[in-house]
């Protein structure tokens, strides 16, 4: 193979990952708690729930006389644990709604739907990082890059924080008010203000209201769009809502809040105005006396009428505040049985509509009866504001903790705390619940709910604590809620004899009293804010697109495990969903697992997450970190290891070293396996003096407003290769604000393949993102195939639903077809070689604008088993598709790209990891990666396919390339 040049992708790295401290060990992977109360025992509350040190340093405790309400609440907990997922350098966590992201995801696997309800709960963690990074994920980072306006993700809006209606300001400050970060949200103001003003498109200067799409408030199939657009109640019903408008009152009062943090009073006053206006116009427009309600857009309804029916929706206003006195007869609704109340409500729409449960037993998902979290944690939210705010004769705090308690046996099944998507309102039973979807839902509050809205514990100046638990309870504890960097604890003894410290309610402070009175009621507290930090870190092992570098690997992996799973950032300790490494079935004494960093990588701490099922996957006896030292493996030198302990963390710490790979050899326990659910490689970082890889430039910034001296960049490249400098790469001293930018030739050895390959910048206290050094792809570089002609090609049928069409060959291959058809031909010749590439030319589209349009091309075995590449016309996008017996690999999400006849359509295979390549305008573009292990055998042929809805497709040419 000729291998001339090499190019460095023109990547930039916008978010800036400082990094390598030369320190022993990096942060506590657990934040400290602090000086508290210890009342109430932490491990007995907890259960059996796996990693218990984690909820010790992060969770305030509860204990109250409801069992079930107690339960859930630990449960909740662990559900929002397990949607914690760690991304990469950059981007630091994201906060997700399923396990497995779906097609209408965010780049990194979020949803903005209840982003809101997440940041809520998140608020009372004692570590802060995880939704530090959610928010600036949604509103600097990849959460807030443009998205396809197409129906599939929402056609109104061009960026994925705008996908569906998101309270995104009055989330950032409500969690300032619990942490008194002044200054971080204070940083977010220009973002939350641009994230108020792309609404703009949707403001209706008439009216004075913004009007959206129920299926984009996550609320497809409601009464109202039945009632107001019958022919397409799914993605239908556009009007002016309750929702988004009082999202947009709220977002406008905390803008205003956070511009007067920032002494933007101009600022506030113009937010402060906006949302004035706002309130008037939904009073005006959507409050018809009684209850808030859709009002129908023009093209819908050219009368604009309020829809008859009274949703839960209706109560989204005082979430918010965007209500008044005379508003409170909403509520008497809530409690009526032909009203919302429900066993297992509130319902989502009133049983007295005609659309209550529509079709709502007969498929997913229908917001017009069943019981609703996402719905229900917004009424639950907005009541206990009214309570705290003024007196009614509607509600009590009595229906509160009704309310409350009926949401807690929601959440059960089989016996023991459960989410998912909706509930029967009238049945102990999940309706929306689909397996490997749906289980441990996470797009509500719960225990937000409980802290600040049961237990009382109201964040502010001066922060109020104002229990609205039942006057029968005879105690209760919330112990250590992390709040302003202090312990805040609420306990109430009726007689002094649960707890020990006296009979009434008392609210302590980083462990001492400062508050009390003898019943239950109001207590005020001035809490003053103790500045928090804990040293940043990032996970140099971390990859959660499952291609490229780092990479794991393994002396053995069971046959249903992945060793990708252990870098996607995902901590799960049981089997739904699937994700981990195990050695199952070794016929060894004892295996490895390691990250296969791509370039040398200063090491110093290494987290392991084991995994232990309780049968054939159990604890390991003993396990040992190992390096590589571009020749051999070594034992890493003074390694401290944590016992092994099953489904919890395990650390190794030790002095730097700096390896391109590392490795931990486990011994089996006896009569079993071991396993592994999440591996990491930490380092700290630096904020103060980020460096930037750009292409073949790197860029160190002095931002520590101090002069630095003796600074030394370098650019770590794969072994083989070489990284020289052609600017300086030193300067003695760099000033405050100052920067030295380093221009960098990188050469590769001869005889690579071509692909990406990692680059990554350094200094003794800075490292950058990884980089890209990609080498052409150029079929020129290898040998022609022989592969007869195309009328030598066997037919297979993937799918019994569409047929193989009429097929004919005489240059190309051409195939038609009056309804939906699929087929996959392969060839006579296999791959002689584990380096080959399959390509097309294409001929022509079908061009009917219909769902499937496509062609492939790879290697096929037969119609259970192929290796191939696809291109949609209809959509303009290109994936992956890898079947082993019958079932499809996970592989990377869709690339953009548009190919024409004449365009031409690659794959290549070489060391395990398939490269899918386009032709377009005369240069071959990379699209996607994919590491598939064996899937590709000696029983693979190289093949095309084609499918279409209807019409004809051509391909002009197929070949087979590599070795001789």
């Amino acid at each position: 193979m000729r291998r001339a040049a090499v190019v460095l992708a023109a990547v930039l790295v916008t978010t800036l990952v400082p990094a390598v401290v030369p320190t022993t060990a990096g942060a506590a992977p657990y934040p400290p708690v602090g000086r508290g109360t210890s009342f109430l025992d932490h491990r007995a509350l907890l259960g059996d729930l796996a990693e218990p040190e984690w909820y010790e340093a992060n969770i305030p405790f509860l204990d109250v006389p409801d069992q079930q309400l107690r339960d859930v609440y630990y449960y909740r907990w662990s559900t929002y644990k397990r949607h914690l997922r760690y991304t990469d350098r950059a981007n630091g966590h994201v906060i997700t709604e399923f396990h497995n992201p779906p097609g209408y995801s965010a780049p990194l696997g979020g949803i903005v739907a209840a982003a809101g309800h997440h940041i809520a709960e998140g608020r009372w963690l004692r570590d802060r990082r995880p939704v530090d990074d959610y928010l600036r994920y949604w509103l600097q980072g990849p959460g807030a890059s443009e998205k396809p306006k197409e129906d599939y993700v929402n056609e109104d809006t061009d960026d994925w924080a705008h996908q569906y209606a998101f309270w995104a300001a009055s989330a950032a400050y409500q969690r300032y008010l619990v942490t008194g970060d002044r200054a971080s949200v204070v940083a977010l103001l220009p973002d939350l203000v641009r994230q108020y003003d792309k609404w703009a498109p949707q403001f209706n200067p008439r009216l004075g209201l913004y009007w959206s799409v129920p299926v984009w408030d996550a609320m497809e199939y409601t009464a109202s769009a039945y009632e107001t657009d019958p022919a397409d109640p799914y993605h239908g019903g556009h009007g002016y809502r309750p929702t988004l408008n009082a999202y947009q009152y709220g977002d406008a009062k905390a803008i205003a809040a956070v511009a007067r943090l920032a002494g933007e009073q101009a600022l506030a006053r113009r937010f402060d105005t906006r949302a004035a206006a706002l309130s008037d116009a939904a009073h005006e427009h959507l409050w018809d006396g009684d209850f808030f309600h859709h009002k129908a857009r023009a093209d819908l309804d050219p009368s604009e009428s309020l829809v008859a029916d009274r949703e839960q929706m209706g109560y989204v206003p005082w979430m918010f505040g965007m209500d008044r006195p005379s508003d409170d007869v909403a509520w008497s609704t809530l409690t009526d049985p032909q009203g919302f109340a429900a066993p297992y409500g509130p319902t989502t729409v009133e049983r007295r509509s005609d659309w209550f449960m529509h079709d709502a037993l007969t498929g997913c998902c229908r917001w017009n009866g069943p019981s609703w979290p996402f719905s229900t944690s917004q009424t639950l939210t907005g009541l206990a504001n009214l309570l705290n705010t003024r007196s009614q004769p509607y509600v009590s705090r009595d229906d509160y903790y009704s309310l409350l308690r009926g949401y807690a046996l929601t959440q059960y099944k089989n016996g023991v705390p459960y989410v998912a998507e909706a509930h029967h309102p009238d049945e102990d039973r999940w309706i929306y619940d689909g397996r490997g979807h749906s289980e441990h839902y996470n797009h509500s509050t719960f225990t937000d709910l409980v802290i600040n809205g049961l237990v009382g514990v109201r964040p502010g100046d001066p922060l109020v604590v104002n229990p609205l638990v039942p006057s029968t309870w005879d105690h209760f504890a919330l112990e250590n809620v992390p709040y302003r960097g202090r312990n805040v604890t609420v306990l109430w003894d009726r007689d002094g004899s649960r707890y020990g410290q006296g009979a009434g309610l008392r609210v302590y402070v980083d462990g001492r009293v400062v508050a009390s009175r003898s019943g239950l009621g109001r207590l005020s507290v001035p809490v003053a804010t103790v500045p928090v930090s804990r040293p940043a870190e990032v996970n140099d092992a971390s990859n959660p697109a499952g291609t490229g570098y780092p990479r794991p690997f393994a002396s053995y992996t069971n046959a249903i495990d992945d060793t990708w799973d252990v870098l996607d950032g995902r901590i799960y300790y049981d089997d739904i969903p699937h994700s981990r490494w195990t050695n199952y079935n070794s016929p060894n004494a004892s295996d490895h697992l390691g990250v296969d960093f791509g370039v040398p990588t200063p090491v110093r701490d290494v987290r392991m997450y084991l995994y232990d099922d309780g049968g054939g996957v159990r604890t390991p006896a003993s396990y040992e970190l190992e390096y590589w030292t571009g020749t051999e493996w070594r034992v890493v030198p003074d390694q401290h290891r944590s016992p092994p302990a099953g489904n919890a963390l395990n650390r190794v710490t030790f002095p730097p070293v700096t390896t391109s790979r590392v490795r931990v050899l486990f011994e089996n326990p006896p009569g079993a396996k071991v396993g592994v659910t999440e591996l990491g490689v930490w380092s700290p970082v630096a904020p103060s003096t980020p460096l930037a890889l750009d292409g073949s430039t790197t860029t160190f910034t002095n931002d520590s407003g101090r002069a630095v001296k003796d600074v030394r960049v370098s650019l770590a490249v794969p072994p083989g290769w070489r990284a020289t400098p052609r600017t300086p790469a030193t300067a003695k001293v760099l000033r405050p604000g100052a920067r030295l930018v380093t221009r960098w030739t990188v050469t590769p050895p001869d005889g690579l393949p071509p692909g990406d390959y990692p680059v990554r910048a350094f200094t003794a206290t800075t490292s950058s993102e990884y980089g890209v050094a990609r080498i052409p792809f150029d079929p020129a570089d290898y040998p022609v195939v022989d592969l007869a002609s195309l009328t030598d090609f066997t037919a297979h049928q993937p799918f019994a639903g569409e047929a193989v069409p009429s097929l004919t060959s005489a240059d190309g291959l051409t195939a038609t077809g009056s309804s939906p058809y699929f087929a996959l031909v392969s060839s006579p010749v296999a791959p002689s070689s584990r380096d080959t590439v399959s390509l097309l030319t294409v001929g022509a589209f079908t061009n009917t604008g219909a769902a499937e349009d496509s062609v492939f091309v790879g290697w096929v075995m037969d119609k259970d088993n192929y290796v191939t590449a696809w291109y949609n016309n209809t959509r303009g996008a290109s994936g992956l598709n890898v079947r082993v017996h019958g079932q499809f690999l996970e592989t990377p999400g869709d690339a953009a790209v548009t190919l024409r006849p004449g365009d031409q359509f690659a794959l290549l295979h070489h060391d395990d990891t398939i490269t899918s390549y386009a032709r377009v305008d005369g240069s071959w573009l990379p699209l996607r990666s994919a590491s598939i292990g064996g899937a590709l055998t000696q029983d693979h042929h190289y093949g095309l396919g084609v499918r279409a809805s209807s019409g004809t497709l051509e391909v002009t040419n197929l070949t087979g390339l590599g070795a001789a």
